[in-house]
Protein backbone atom coordinates (compact mmCIF):
# COMPACT_ATOMS: atom_id res chain seq x y z
CA UNK A 1 0.00 0.00 0.00
CA UNK A 2 0.79 3.43 -1.15
CA UNK A 3 1.56 6.62 0.80
CA UNK A 4 -2.06 8.39 -0.37
CA UNK A 5 -3.61 4.89 0.86
CA UNK A 6 -2.35 5.64 4.30
CA UNK A 7 -2.73 9.20 4.19
CA UNK A 8 -6.45 8.21 3.16
CA UNK A 9 -6.89 6.24 6.15
CA UNK A 10 -5.08 9.19 8.34
CA UNK A 11 -7.33 11.69 6.79
CA UNK A 12 -10.54 9.53 7.94
CA UNK A 13 -9.59 8.39 10.71
CA UNK A 14 -9.62 12.24 11.79
CA UNK A 15 -12.74 13.21 10.15
CA UNK A 16 -14.38 10.24 11.89
CA UNK A 17 -13.03 11.06 15.60
CA UNK A 18 -14.30 14.96 14.40
CA UNK A 19 -17.83 13.93 13.57
CA UNK A 20 -18.27 11.32 16.89
CA UNK A 21 -16.75 14.17 18.58
CA UNK A 22 -19.53 16.90 17.56
CA UNK A 23 -22.06 14.37 17.79
CA UNK A 24 -21.32 13.34 21.13
CA UNK A 25 -22.17 17.50 21.98
CA UNK A 26 -18.04 18.09 22.18
CA UNK A 27 -16.23 20.50 20.27
CA UNK A 28 -13.90 19.49 18.09
CA UNK A 29 -12.66 20.46 14.90
CA UNK A 30 -9.58 19.15 12.02
CA UNK A 31 -6.60 21.03 12.36
CA UNK A 32 -4.90 22.25 9.29
CA UNK A 33 -1.33 20.99 8.47
CA UNK A 34 1.15 23.15 9.39
CA UNK A 35 4.69 21.74 8.42
CA UNK A 36 7.60 21.81 11.08
CA UNK A 37 5.50 23.54 13.86
CA UNK A 38 2.01 21.15 13.50
CA UNK A 39 -0.35 22.14 15.95
CA UNK A 40 -2.17 18.17 16.13
CA UNK A 41 -4.86 16.76 13.94
CA UNK A 42 -7.38 16.91 15.97
CA UNK A 43 -8.52 19.92 18.66
CA UNK A 44 -11.27 19.61 21.33
CA UNK A 45 -11.99 22.53 23.67
CA UNK A 46 -13.30 22.31 26.87
CA UNK A 47 -15.74 23.51 28.75
CA UNK A 48 -12.46 25.67 30.47
CA UNK A 49 -11.16 26.76 27.31
CA UNK A 50 -8.32 24.37 27.68
CA UNK A 51 -7.56 22.42 24.70
CA UNK A 52 -7.09 18.77 24.15
CA UNK A 53 -5.00 18.17 20.86
CA UNK A 54 -5.27 15.06 19.37
CA UNK A 55 -2.32 12.87 17.23
CA UNK A 56 -4.88 10.99 14.74
CA UNK A 57 -2.86 7.40 14.26
CA UNK A 58 -4.76 4.68 12.07
CA UNK A 59 -1.98 2.41 11.97
CA UNK A 60 -0.97 -1.60 12.00
CA UNK A 61 1.96 -1.27 14.40
CA UNK A 62 2.28 1.05 17.14
CA UNK A 63 4.68 3.14 18.39
CA UNK A 64 2.99 4.89 21.62
CA UNK A 65 6.53 6.39 22.93
CA UNK A 66 6.68 8.07 19.66
CA UNK A 67 3.34 8.90 19.21
CA UNK A 68 2.85 10.35 22.63
CA UNK A 69 6.59 12.82 22.09
CA UNK A 70 4.81 13.96 18.75
CA UNK A 71 1.22 14.43 20.76
CA UNK A 72 3.07 16.38 23.23
CA UNK A 73 5.29 18.31 20.96
CA UNK A 74 2.06 19.58 18.62
CA UNK A 75 -0.09 20.68 21.85
CA UNK A 76 2.91 22.73 23.18
CA UNK A 77 3.37 24.25 19.40
CA UNK A 78 -0.25 24.82 19.29
CA UNK A 79 -0.53 26.37 22.76
CA UNK A 80 2.36 28.88 21.22
CA UNK A 81 0.18 29.65 18.73
CA UNK A 82 -3.15 30.26 19.84
CA UNK A 83 -2.46 30.15 23.64
CA UNK A 84 -4.22 28.69 26.55
CA UNK A 85 -4.30 25.90 27.93
CA UNK A 86 -3.34 22.08 26.12
CA UNK A 87 -3.33 18.85 26.41
CA UNK A 88 -1.60 16.07 24.09
CA UNK A 89 -3.69 12.81 23.33
CA UNK A 90 -2.96 9.79 21.09
CA UNK A 91 -6.10 8.30 19.84
CA UNK A 92 -5.72 5.17 17.47
CA UNK A 93 -8.21 3.18 15.84
CA UNK A 94 -8.52 -0.04 15.72
CA UNK A 95 -8.09 -2.57 13.08
CA UNK A 96 -11.32 -3.30 11.60
CA UNK A 97 -13.24 -1.51 14.81
CA UNK A 98 -15.47 1.49 14.65
CA UNK A 99 -14.82 4.92 15.60
CA UNK A 100 -16.03 4.75 19.21
CA UNK A 101 -13.58 2.07 20.26
CA UNK A 102 -10.53 4.19 18.78
CA UNK A 103 -8.08 4.08 22.48
CA UNK A 104 -7.20 7.26 23.97
CA UNK A 105 -3.68 7.63 25.21
CA UNK A 106 -1.90 10.04 27.32
CA UNK A 107 1.04 10.58 29.94
CA UNK A 108 0.40 10.17 33.48
CA UNK A 109 1.64 14.05 33.98
CA UNK A 110 -0.47 14.65 31.03
CA UNK A 111 -3.76 12.98 32.66
CA UNK A 112 -2.93 14.71 36.18
CA UNK A 113 -2.86 17.78 34.66
CA UNK A 114 -6.01 17.29 33.02
CA UNK A 115 -8.05 16.78 35.99
CA UNK A 116 -6.28 18.92 38.08
CA UNK A 117 -6.43 21.78 35.38
CA UNK A 118 -10.37 20.96 34.94
CA UNK A 119 -10.81 20.85 38.71
CA UNK A 120 -11.71 17.36 38.52
CA UNK A 121 -9.14 16.63 41.58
Amino acid sequence: MGNAYNKAKGSKWESDIESYCNDSGLHARRLPRAGAKDIGDVSITLKSRAVVVVEAKNVARENMLDFLRQAEVEADNYEEKYGGTTYGVVMVKGRGKGTSTGRVTMTLETFKDLLHGEGIA
